[in-house]
């Protein structure tokens, strides 16, 4: 892959560095690869800008001193912001990777008769060990009433 096309498809990177939608460029790659993870992150770079807004617009002007609610939020919020600059080049970065190695990520297919006989013995020595933990629990828990 050229560098054009890497830039391209890392264009939510640049959302990192507008301050209170920083996260968003993260809500967009979730989206598109399917990432729970990169969710999270969306909403822990964004939670601290709604509680500040959600603040401002409680109590008006916010008092900045170094021990009030809203500079404590509102410096949680800058920390968070490079963060979210530092993650999104990194992730940037690793996801550059994967475009160019995507042979290396596609799932190879597999023959499902084999694949269906080590899944079932390994069901059943899961079962199995389960059966007995559940069995000596529950025989040290008579010990331990009687």
């Amino acid at each position: 892959m050229n560098a054009f096309e890497k830039i391209k498809r890392s264009w939510w990177v640049i959302l990192s560095f507008i301050p209170f939608l920083n996260g968003f460029g993260f809500l967009y790659i979730a989206v598109s690869h399917n990432n729970r993870n990169w969710l999270l992150e969306f909403v822990a770079y964004e939670l601290p800008w709604f509680l500040y807004f959600i603040y401002y617009a409680r109590f008006g002007d916010p008092n900045l001193n170094f021990y009030s609610p809203s500079s404590l939020i509102l410096l949680l919020a800058l920390l968070l912001y490079f963060i979210s600059i530092i993650r999104s080049f990194w992730v940037a970065v690793k996801l550059a990777d994967v475009y160019d190695n995507e042979e290396k990520y596609i799932i190879q297919t597999t023959d499902l008769s084999k694949a269906n006989a080590t899944q079932q013995n390994d069901n059943l020595k899961t079962n199995l060990g389960c059966c007995l933990c559940i069995i000596v629990i529950f025989i040290i828990f008579l010990i331990a009433v009687l």
